[in-house]
């Protein structure tokens, strides 16, 4: 029979509990800001979080504040510095003395960061709010919910939640365009009737009975796709999702809202073109349903080797 000798030992661990609870969420939260595509790494929070709250701030002063030693504070500016996050400049009233801040780059990484901070918050906090009869017990609840779901997963779920779909709109026939040639670009080349649809959204796609679907995360525009009229059914088409945000799982969100949307307009099938080369893609419409057809020989995207019909 399987026995967590930790627990066993009870207050003897304190310290090896403590410790080995703080290494599985501190993994986990290196798994949110991988799957988002932010290079951060969680042991640095304080340092960063005390530079970004005084705005300038000296060794010795964050080595107060944070209550660890100046040679470890030594040793976290330096890595900040390395990844040009902070500023190293003299004090203009004591020229001996350094002060810190945040760089340019070090402002844009906060401004990514604050909505995921409130999120770890908030489930970091959903963790802990309990009132066990003492500290230990406190402790084995804790790393019973990390088992259960984990840190990782508990934000991950959260953050998609906070992804909204937007129908079209013309402020965004940029954005429509740039993330559908970021992605041409990445895994094939732009052709000409990509450059015609892309160019012109509304006429192409909106005027004929189609639709454009946006994807909202933290205020900016992460992701998009297209349904268009093709008489019979629609064509699901043009879906892109920023490199930055393709761990949010963007993708699946807007195949679900073109399938429920096809299916609330009364429709049969809807289907796409794709290429096989794409295998996450295809992965993704055969989960959903999708299946394999005959491919015609004049399809107008000369990518497309696969062609896929979902029955509704």
């Amino acid at each position: 029979m399987h026995m967590d000798k930790l627990i066993e030992f009870r207050e003897l661990a304190f310290g090896s509990r403590i410790k080995r609870l703080s290494d599985a969420l501190m993994r986990d939260v290196k798994r949110v800001y991988k799957s988002l595509y932010i290079d951060f790494d969680p042991y640095l929070f304080p340092t960063f979080k005390v530079i970004n709250d005084l705005e300038q701030v000296s060794t010795g002063d964050l080595a107060k504040v944070l209550q660890i030693s100046q040679p470890a504070v030594t040793q976290f500016i330096n890595i900040l510095k390395k990844k040009e996050l902070v500023l190293i400049h003299p004090d203009k009233q004591d020229k001996r003395r350094k002060l810190i801040s945040l760089s340019k780059k070090g402002v844009e990484l906060v401004e990514r960061l604050e909505p995921i901070w409130e999120i770890m918050q908030l489930e970091l906090t959903n963790f802990i709010q309990r009132e066990p009869t003492s500290f230990m017990d406190h402790i084995q609840l804790t790393e019973r919910r990390q088992q259960e779901k984990s840190l990782y997963q508990r934000i991950m779920e959260r953050i998609r939640e906070e992804v909204v779909l937007l129908n079209y709109d013309s402020q965004y026939d940029q954005v429509f365009h740039d993330l559908n040639i970021e992605w041409l670009e990445t895994f094939f080349y732009v052709e000409p009737h990509d450059t015609e649809v892309l160019e012109n959204p509304k006429s192409y796609i909106i005027d004929n009975g189609g639709y454009i679907f946006f994807a909202k995360f933290n205020g900016e525009i992460v992701g998009t796709v297209a349904l268009i009229n093709e008489k019979e059914c629609y064509e699901l088409s043009k879906m892109a999702v920023s490199p930055k945000y393709q761990g949010l799982k963007i993708g699946q969100k807007l195949m679900d809202k073109c399938i429920q949307f096809s299916r609330d307009q009364g429709l049969e099938k809807i289907m796409l073109y794709s290429n096989r080369i794409l295998t996450p893609a295809i992965n993704l419409y055969r989960k959903v349903g999708f299946e394999e057809v005959e491919l015609e020989k004049d399809v107008y995207y000369e990518r497309a080797d696969i062609k896929m019909i979902l029955k509704l």
